[in-house]
């Protein structure tokens, strides 16, 4: 991890696509001396505060704007997003980029976005620590690694508010949210023991216990349904794009099915330590 991590600008990304992402956006602006600036992304003003924070718009949706790095250099970019899941259940959630295999929703196809285990670690904690103040309805959660963008050259971690439009246009959570994010860019702490994910299901409950009980931070999260696309190829690039040393798998050994066999040959020709979690 570069020696800059504490004080690299953050820039936080909205779509005006996005009612759940304009919701946090609006809190920001609402309760934080954000000053807006003589410059415009896509059309719209860019706030700041200080000399850490940005917040942008675009006209895009939210999967793909991917043209940030024509503006914004070595920062690490936080997308604030409405989530959506079938089962409805209220989430706030957090995850990390890329496609595993087909690009359907965004970015490019077998592409992973660069990432900061410790920004997603900082920014869990920060929200775990306002649990007070969230509704008991909502779940806190990490969610595996899935769409775009994949190719900005900085470190991208997506923010989300849902399941359903009654939670997107939830003020208290989208402030909380905002809140969080403000702690997460505050702090100072970095985690040196990190590793990816592998097994499981979408919403990887062991891995969430590791995140809010252990100093373990985590990159991506490769899910049971995607581990057809697990082969050495992807794991090297996983590797490259993290910001920091990834010396640990984290394994839910019954989410593996019949990929076991080939994924611990691949762990093991990596030399990763294997945690079985």
């Amino acid at each position: 991890m570069g020696e800059n991590f504490a004080t690299m600008k953050t820039v936080v990304v909205c779509s005006l696509n996005d009612c759940a992402g304009t919701n946090i956006r609006e809190r920001f602006l609402e309760k934080y001396s954000f000053k807006e600036s003589e410059f415009n992304f896509d059309g719209s003003p860019i706030y700041y505060i200080g000399t850490e924070m940005t917040l942008v718009s675009s006209r895009r949706d939210i999967i793909y704007v991917d043209n940030l790095d024509e503006e914004f250099h070595d920062c690490r970019f936080v997308f604030i997003s409405r989530h959506r899941a079938e089962s409805g259940i209220p989430s706030l959630t957090a995850h990390f980029t890329g496609n595993f295999g087909d690009a359907e929703f965004g970015g490019n196809p077998s592409e992973i976005a660069m990432y900061s285990p410790t920004l997603l670690k900082n920014y869990l904690m920060a929200l775990n620590s306002l649990r007070s103040e969230i509704d008991p309805i909502y779940n806190l959660t990490l969610e595996a690694t899935h769409h775009g963008p994949t190719s900005l050259k900085s470190p991208v971690m997506f923010v989300e508010l849902g399941s359903n439009e009654a939670q997107w246009i939830d003020m208290k959570s989208a402030a909380v949210i905002s809140r969080a994010l403000m702690i997460m860019m505050d702090s100072k702490k970095t985690y040196s023991k990190c590793g990816v994910g592998i097994g499981g299901t979408h919403y990887p409950e062991k891995l969430n216990k590791l995140i809010f009980d252990s100093d373990y931070a985590l990159g991506p999260i490769i899910p049971k349904y995607a581990l057809s696309h697990f082969t050495p190829k992807l794991l090297e690039q996983i590797l490259e794009k993290s910001d920091q040393e990834i010396r640990e798998a984290f394994i839910d050994s019954k989410g593996l099915g019949k990929f076991k066999e080939s994924v611990l040959k691949i762990l093991n020709d990596f030399g990763l330590e294997k945690v079985l979690v």
